[in-house]
C-alpha cells in the first residue's frame, strides 16, 4: 500500500459529533485486525490468514498461556525444593527446617539461590547446612529450634 499524501495516511473517526464531548479517535478495524495478525504470525495455515479462525485460536493460545504461566511457576518450586531435600538428605540433615533456621541465623536466602547452590556448589551448600543444622540444635532460649543433633559434622562459630 502506498500512501501519496498524509491526509489519506490518517484514519480519522467519522459519525461523531463534536457537541457531545472531545472526539476520540476508536481503534479501528484494520489496526485491530493487524495486531491479531501480529501475534498468530506463527501459526499454520488459515490460522495465521482468515481473521476469524486466528482470533479464536489466538484467544485460545493467551489463555493457555495465561493459566500455564501458573503451573510453570509451581514446577519450578517445585524442582527447586526436591533440589534442596537431595542435597540436605545427603548431608543426613532435614530440609524443612532449613530455611527456618537460616533465617534465625540471619542467612536470608530463598529457595532459588538455595537450589542452585545445592546443584552447582556442593561444597557451599555443605556450609550453609552446617550453619543451618548448628542453629537448629541450639536451645530454644537461645533462638534455636532445640533439635537433636543433625546435618553435616562441621563446627561452626556462631559468633558471626
Amino acid at each position: 500500500m502506498v500512501f501519496l499524501s498524509r491526509l489519506t495516511f490518517a484514519r480519522m473517526s467519522k459519525h461523531t459529533n463534536p457537541f457531545f464531548g472531545k472526539e476520540s479517535l476508536p481503534a479501528d478495524r484494520f489496526w485491530k485486525r493487524r495486531a491479531v495478525f501480529m501475534q498468530t504470525a506463527h501459526f499454520f495455515g488459515r490460522l495465521r490468514n482468515c481473521y476469524k479462525l486466528a482470533f479464536r485460536y489466538n484467544l485460545r493460545a493467551l489463555t493457555y498461556v495465561s493459566e500455564g504461566r501458573k503451573y510453570r511457576k509451581k514446577d519450578t518450586r517445585d524442582l527447586w525444593d526436591m533440589r534442596i531435600e537431595g542435597a540436605c538428605q545427603e548431608l543426613n540433615y532435614n530440609a524443612w527446617h532449613m530455611r527456618d533456621a537460616l533465617t534465625r541465623s540471619g542467612v536470608y536466602l530463598d529457595r532459588k539461590v538455595l537450589a542452585n547452590l545445592a546443584v552447582t556448589e556442593p561444597r557451599t551448600f555443605r556450609a550453609v547446612t552446617a550453619i543451618a543444622a548448628k542453629k537448629s540444635m541450639d536451645c530454644t532460649e537461645d533462638g534455636g529450634l532445640g533439635l537433636r543433633p543433625c546435618g553435616p559434622r562441621i563446627d561452626v562459630d556462631q559468633k558471626i
